[in-house]
């Protein structure tokens, strides 16, 4: 390859990894190494563009097509800048040129902070956006919460008036007591569940926080955040359909940014939305900024077709099937 130079050596790709200027949770190789022996068709690649930049990307086989992900099971991947200003323009004609299988980074917004791109270029190639709420290390708790919708003050009034406790799971019977109603929330929504193992590496990671809600000493809801550089992200969540009425989530959220609220944290990051996905609502009350997350790819057109049906399977399948059958049909998700 002309400007990717491919790193083989892991001690050499952690040695470039302490050098940049930004990097996401899942950009280690202790969660990229767990994700291997997860699953044995997803092998890492690592890259050096120049002396400007690395590249992680996933070698994803799916029944004999190979296609090169960067990042899978998350939001954002991209290129993370060894240095401060880089032609993104540069980067995409490399990219299309030396990479000639089927290929999708998608940067995260903060990236283009370092890069480059014309007004035709990434920012304008995107499929999903995410939402900010900026500036909470300079920001007094009652301005943010000032700032939120009526409606979602009020739904999160109810639950402390309810007595709502919130909570760090830090033991491993509260984190399956939160997979269990997890797994039926993914079994509402017809999506494809990650497995118990990838909430076990949460609890286990100290950049990272499992928070439940308990009603009258029961679990009803809980929520997964990523802490990383100036950002806090707000991964994954789940609530029990008997207690949805007591928004529980809305409180977990809101406890977990009055905790950082003032603190090292610039950003509380909500997470990536599809353009047309209902979320989008419940985000846009918390007042956050709209960033589109950038793809480049030389893949035309995401193929929808088969998650689609194994989606409306999901559906109908009895929890604990989904919970056994989830890390065989998880390459469809990536």
């Amino acid at each position: 390859m002309k400007y990717f130079q491919k790193i083989n050596d892991k001690s050499k790709w952690k040695e470039f990894l302490g050098k940049t200027l930004f990097q996401t949770f899942f950009h280690n190789l202790q969660w990229e190494e767990f994700l291997e022996e997860e699953f044995k068709w997803l092998k890492f690649e690592h890259y050096l563009y120049k002396s400007e930049a690395v590249l992680s990307l996933a070698r994803v086989n799916i029944f004999g097509q190979e296609k090169l992900i960067s990042h899978p099971f998350c939001e954002y991947g991209g290129l993370l800048p060894l240095s401060s200003r880089i032609d993104g323009e540069e980067v995409k004609k490399a990219l299309f040129s030396e990479f000639k299988i089927p290929f999708i980074i998608s940067f995260h917004p903060y990236l283009l902070n370092f890069f480059s791109f014309s007004e035709d270029g990434a920012k304008k190639e995107f499929s999903s956006n995410t939402y900010f709420i900026e500036n909470i290390h300079q920001r007094k708790i009652s301005d943010i919460w000032s700032s939120l919708r009526k409606t979602l003050r009020h739904s999160i009034k109810k639950g402390q008036e309810q007595g709502i406790e919130i909570v760090q799971c830090r033991e491993e019977k509260e984190l399956k007591s939160f997979y269990k109603i997890y797994l039926k929330t993914e079994k509402r929504h017809k999506g494809l569940p990650y497995p118990l193992s990838f909430f076990r590496f949460f609890l286990n990671s100290p950049d990272a926080e499992i928070i439940l809600a308990k009603f009258n000493g029961k679990i009803i809801a809980g929520s997964v955040f990523l802490l990383y550089d100036k950002f806090i992200h707000y991964s994954k969540n789940a609530s029990d359909e008997r207690f949805r009425h007591l928004n529980a989530n809305n409180l977990i959220l809101w406890e977990e940014i009055k905790k950082y609220a003032g603190k090292d944290y610039h950003f509380f990051d909500l997470g990536g939305t599809g353009q047309n996905n209902s979320l989008k609502v419940f985000k846009e009350a918390w007042h956050g900024k709209k960033y589109h997350i950038s793809d480049i790819s030389n893949i035309q057109q995401k193929p929808r077709g088969k998650k689609t049906k194994i989606r409306n399977i999901l559906g109908i399948l009895p929890g604990f099937l989904m919970e056994r059958i989830g890390p065989y049909i998880l390459r469809f998700k990536v």
